[in-house]
């Protein structure tokens, strides 16, 4: 997710919490909001620290495995939080305030809510998390909410008049108008669901304006949470609507994974790669799926998706026709052996594939590039690519547990 989404969410649970309490008996009405705003803003931030290591590391496996890695994890979320907590309880020390027990626990469920929260919401999209580390190191993947989404940013439209900072508001206001004029000359929201939006974003802030403040945070929180809801509603129905085409069309293929990724602001249409084996073997098929076909097809689907300039896997057309609810757009097939092979020759693959979900290789000169098709967006190497060969072979530098999420393919090996 998005890190204006994390602090809208963030900010909108804080000042939700801190109006639902007694009052502090030590500290006023507005050093505990300050409070509360600051550590649900950063704390709903922090796990997004592990950028700075990352960065130190230098290398593309490095980022793959560690974005999103030990501070997305409920053990590495804590301790963020415990940090968290230390420091505001300093800040407290410094300016000579004496919290009472209760302040003091308020502020570590503020602190463990934080970056919990964050981990929460970035598990909604298809990059995927592994929360629970070090018992279970595997990915777990939402695919309901697309990484940028308009509609969470609308549910903050209830704090332009319960915030009583200027300042704030005004931000808010800005980042909501971002919104809406994103959404309505992108080309990337149909301008049907761009009107809804807009309706959202408008009744929210006449709830800001007309009722308490109290209801106008329950209708953003409420919001938000059926707008969540909706989302993985209909992403489940895609899923299953989708496999039950998949055994329809290609009954001699396994299916190891559907991976969905919605669109903003839009719960009819969704990429889908299906990853899926034969004999000998491995297939992963791109297409385009509107849970509305008569509404907004499929091909208009593809049209609306934000795909970038251009991919470095070269996919080839799928042996199947397109329909109003489902165009192809192709596939990649490759020897099913071939990826554990590599992992096996070049620690960069090996690497790869413990985040890969949708992995693919081929050839170049006298090696191999190698990345995930859920990333693919440029003809480059980028965000998910490795380049291996003789004399090249990109070792991380900060190894990592986690399984791979398609172990049924390194198995192979």
């Amino acid at each position: 997710m998005d890190n204006l989404t994390h602090t809208l969410i963030s900010i909108m649970v804080g000042e939700t919490l801190h109006r639902s309490v007694p009052p502090s008996a030590i500290l006023t009405d507005r050093a505990r909001r300050g409070v509360v705003i600051t550590v649900m803003a950063i704390g709903g931030n922090l796990p997004d620290a592990d950028i700075i290591y990352t960065g130190w590391a230098g290398t593309t496996p490095d980022y793959l495995l560690h974005h999103r890695g030990h501070t997305h994890t409920i053990v590495g979320s804590l301790a963020l939080s415990l940090a968290l907590f230390l420091a505001v309880r300093l800040w407290w020390r410094h300016r000579k305030i004496t919290p009472r027990p209760v302040d003091t626990w308020f502020l570590a469920g503020l602190s463990t809510l934080a970056t919990l929260l964050h981990i929460g919401l970035d598990f909604t999209n298809n990059y995927g998390v592994h929360p629970f580390w070090p018992v279970d190191n595997r990915w777990y993947y939402g695919d309901a909410v697309f990484i940028v989404e308009p509609l969470l940013w609308a549910c903050a439209a209830v704090l332009l008049f319960t915030l009583p900072g200027r300042t704030m508001r005004v931000l808010i206001a800005v980042v909501l108008a971002a919104g809406l004029g994103l959404s309505w000359f992108s080309g990337f929201v149909p301008p049907s669901l761009a009107a809804l939006l807009t309706l959202l974003t408008l009744g929210l802030a006449a709830v800001s304006r007309f009722a308490s403040a109290r209801v106008a945070l329950t209708s953003g929180i409420a919001a938000w949470l059926a707008l969540t809801a909706m989302f993985v509603v209909t992403t489940r129905t895609a899923e299953s609507r989708f496999e039950a085409l998949l055994a329809d069309r290609f009954p001699a293929a396994d299916t190891l994974d559907i991976v969905l990724t919605p669109m903003p602001a839009n719960p009819v249409c969704r990429e889908v790669l299906a990853v899926q084996t034969t004999a000998d073997h491995y297939v992963v098929r791109r297409a385009f799926q509107s849970l509305a076909p008569a509404w907004i097809p499929a091909d208009r689907c593809a049209q609306l998706y934000p795909s970038g300039t251009g991919a470095t896997a070269r996919l080839g057309p799928v042996a199947q026709a397109s329909t109003d609810e489902v165009a192809w757009i192709g596939e990649l097939t490759m020897r099913a052996d071939l990826l554990a092979s590599l992992a096996t020759k070049y620690c960069a693959v090996d690497a790869l594939l413990q985040f890969a979900r949708a992995p693919w290789a081929v050839p170049k000169d006298d090696g191999w590039v190698a990345g995930d098709l859920r990333f693919d967006r440029e003809s480059g190497l980028g965000l998910s690519e490795v380049e291996v060969g003789p004399a090249k072979d990109e070792c991380p530098r900060l190894p990592a547990p986690w399984v791979p999420p398609r172990e049924d393919l390194v198995e192979v090996k």
